[in-house]
């Protein structure tokens, strides 16, 4: 009995600390703050290019008039194994569900 009591003594006591732990947390967060003054050094925000860079088109016009242009395409032989491999002796047949159904549409209402 004495160890049940200190076990329940010391969980209330650690909820309290945790409690008061948390309050002074979110005491330190909503008070007011004082925040130091940045200067801006260097913006990596945009892509620096330099002065005497020039940007010229491409002509892309060649490339895609020959993708948009007719093309032969040779045969390739493939041996396709995706299809799924059902021993001999397995038959498959149609299940009469109607009989089920009909049972449950009975129970239904």
């Amino acid at each position: 009995l004495l160890s049940c009591a200190r076990s329940s003594l010391a969980r209330r006591t650690t909820f309290i600390q945790s409690t008061m732990a948390d309050n002074k947390l979110l005491s330190e967060i909503s008070g007011e703050h004082k925040l130091k003054h940045v200067e801006q050094v260097h913006d990596a925000s945009k892509p620096h290019i330099e002065a005497d860079i020039t940007i010229k088109k491409h002509d892309r016009s060649g490339l895609l008039n020959e993708i948009a242009s007719e093309h032969q395409l040779k045969h390739a032989d493939t041996a396709d194994h995706s299809a799924p491999v059902i021993d001999k002796d397995v038959h498959v047949k149609k299940v009469d569900r109607s009989g089920l159904l009909n049972e449950i549409a009975s129970k239904k209402n």
